[in-house]
């Protein structure tokens, strides 16, 4: 279980819930936008597959999973749905609230989740979970806050890596991997629970 803290271990075990930031963590913090025939400008998003599946991963072994976003994109509300997520909070510009939010109605204490950030406006949050963690790319105020730092950047698998340390902390990485093997690893599906403007 290289890299793996008996901390980390400890508090993997716990958690029950993983929240991930988007923009240079999902992806590589690039911002891509077009306008239509019609005038409107939309945002494009490039997130990794790898990433996608380690989300998937995490939530079939019965880990909860969420973003907390300070922006609005539909093409969130998209992703999230295709990966089988829990929770996506829209325009959450202070990122602890959405602790709040899910110890209040979903009665999920802050030491029981997870959170992957990479910039100061993560550092609340980060302070908060039980689990804080950053990705390569991260400020360095990020990276100190965390109790393990992906050696990936965002958008380049960070997630997917931290999603099996996670899984391999609480011994479950090896029954995912037999599942693929095997053929018996089915996507989840989630009713996604949109949280908005916390």
């Amino acid at each position: 279980m290289q890299d793996l803290s008996s901390l980390f271990i400890q508090k993997a075990k716990n958690i029950k819930v993983l929240l991930t930031d988007v923009d240079g963590v999902m992806t590589d913090g690039t911002l891509s936008f077009f306008t239509d025939d019609n005038g409107r400008t939309h945002e494009i998003k490039h997130f990794e597959s790898l990433d996608g599946m380690g989300l998937m991963y995490l939530a079939h072994c019965g880990i909860k999973t969420g973003i907390i976003s300070r922006g609005n994109s539909p093409t969130l509300e998209f992703w999230a749905e295709i990966l089988g997520m829990d929770f996506l909070f829209y325009n959450t510009a202070v990122k602890h609230h959405a602790l709040d939010y899910l110890q209040q109605h979903f009665d999920v204490k802050p030491e029981e989740t997870a959170f992957i950030g990479d910039d100061l406006i993560d550092l609340g949050v980060l302070a908060r979970v039980g689990l804080p963690l950053a990705v390569a790319n991260s400020v360095q105020e990020t990276k100190e806050k965390a109790l393990y730092v992906s050696p990936l950047s965002g958008g380049h698998a960070a997630v997917r890596d931290i999603a099996e340390k996670i899984l391999q902390a609480r011994g479950e990485w090896n029954r995912v991997v037999t599942e693929n093997l095997q053929e018996d690893f089915k996507a989840p599906k989630r009713n996604l629970h949109i949280v908005k403007g916390l």
